[in-house]
């Protein structure tokens, strides 16, 4: 493999990693978000 290709394949490793990364984080959050928005919407109906 050349060194052009290897060095591509090296960067585009690492962003996909990193890529992947971001992505699951802002799933994390969102489920979170939701999770505590439902938690007081079910604190705030209790007398």
């Amino acid at each position: 493999m050349s060194d052009h290709g290897f060095a591509a394949l090296d960067i585009g490793l690492a962003f996909g990693a990193i890529l992947g990364i971001a992505v699951w984080q802002l799933v994390r959050v969102k489920r979170s978000i939701r999770s505590d928005r439902e938690q007081a919407k079910d604190d705030a109906g209790e007398p």
